[in-house]
């Protein structure tokens, strides 16, 4: 165990290093002072203070200034816009609605970067094969974790389907919603369920279904796990990470970048063996990309630090922070993978992910679907055809 984690931290010194040595790839050389404003929400993570604190180190000259805003899916766009920004790190759904409403520039990506094929999809400028609205920053998907208490029995690795029809109280996830700041962690899981139950019901282009039987049919086994107080239900990924710590569950839903601060405190248990990840039949694709404001007057020291702060590189130094990478090198560099195991598993759930709608009313769309799933789910109420009414009138 300490073994693993050092030499997590001398991975984490050698990238960095190297990531400061390519920082003078984006070098300026300034006869006056700007200062770039990026507005985000918050990283506890540390590891995008440090690509910035990196960035600003050798251009004293073009600093990037921090604006952390706290927001939930619906007032995320009121709450960055409200703010003048040179920079936006934006949510994944967050970007149809900037772009359609002209807050955001196209930019094209640094070196010759290969991004794996969901992430592409809902980043590039329709029509342009070199345009992006945004230049992906991490990636994110749904994973199910467990946990292993003696290595030398066989480790099944169930899938969320057998988890939740065969399991009782050992499953945990984010089934219940605290208010609007947890409302898109319940809307995800409830998504990733169907999913697992019908991967039709939402395509690989983010298109959902608007089948009332279908849904209906997809959703009634969690309904019933609900119902009988077979699974743990709680609002957002740090209510259940510590859950799942707390109680010793055995599964959980949850990011991967949850596994960087869950696996070295549960492994020091002497009933846990091994925390692992695998994937979920189909997660959600989640993650953060960086976007140029439409109206500020530095693109040119705009677009430069986003290049910087999502080029490889930087992929590679956020990954030991538990971050998923968005890129191909990052997933096939051997130093990288050494420290992180399941750092393949990732990118295979990646590729095999779905988008949520891609759609700049999203925000509505998502207030509906958690208005109408939780009365299901928890109140015993038929799924109607209001429900599928809402649905498809928010994404028209």
């Amino acid at each position: 165990m300490a073994d693993l984690y050092s030499r997590r931290s001398f991975l984490a010194g050698v990238l960095a290093a190297g990531t400061l040595s390519t920082c003078a790839t984006y070098l300026f050389t300034r006869t006056s002072s700007v200062t770039l404003k990026l507005v985000t929400g918050a990283d506890p993570t540390g590891g995008r203070d440090l690509l910035i604190a990196m960035w600003n180190e050798l251009n004293p000259s073009t600093r990037i200034e921090v604006e952390e805003v706290h927001s939930s899916t619906n007032d995320q766009f009121e709450k960055f816009t409200g703010s003048h920004a040179d920079i936006y790190n934006l949510d994944t759904i967050h970007i149809p609605r900037f772009a359609k409403a002209g807050r955001i520039r196209p930019i094209a990506l640094a070196g010759d970067r290969s991004l794996l094929e969901p992430i592409r999809r809902i980043c590039q400028v329709d029509g342009s094969p070199s345009e992006y609205w945004a230049a992906p920053f991490n990636t994110d998907v749904g994973m199910l974790f467990r946990r292993i208490t003696d290595k030398r029995n066989r480790d099944d690795e169930p899938t969320l389907k057998q988890v939740l029809a065969k399991t009782r109280e050992q499953f945990v996830g984010q089934l219940a919603t605290g208010g609007t700041q947890t409302d898109e962690a319940f809307v995800v899981n409830v998504l990733e369920h169907a999913l697992a139950q019908d991967a039709a019901i939402l395509a690989e282009d983010g298109t959902i279904s608007f089948s009332l039987g279908q849904w209906e049919t997809a959703l009634q086994p969690l309904a019933t796990a609900i119902q009988e107080n077979r699974v743990w239900a709680e609002a957002g990924e740090e209510n259940t990470t510590n859950t799942f710590r707390t109680k010793d569950l055995s599964y959980m839903r949850n990011w991967p970048v949850q596994y960087h601060a869950l696996d070295r405190s549960e492994r020091t248990k002497p009933e846990t063996a091994d925390i692992r990840l695998g994937p979920l039949p189909i997660g959600i694709l989640g993650g953060q990309s960086l976007s140029i404001a439409e109206d500020t007057s530095h693109q040119t020291e705009a677009e430069r630090a986003v290049h910087f702060l999502t080029d490889t590189p930087a992929q590679k130094l956020l990954a030991t922070f538990g971050f998923a990478p968005t890129g191909i090198d990052a997933y096939t560099d051997p130093s990288v993978a050494a420290v992180i195991p399941h750092l393949s598993i990732i990118r295979n759930a990646v590729e095999g992910s779905r988008p949520r709608p891609i759609h700049h009313n999203y925000a509505e769309f998502a207030k509906k679907f958690k208005e109408h799933t939780k009365e299901y789910l928890y109140d015993n109420q038929d799924l109607s055809d209001g429900f599928i009414r809402d649905i498809r009138g928010a994404l028209r």
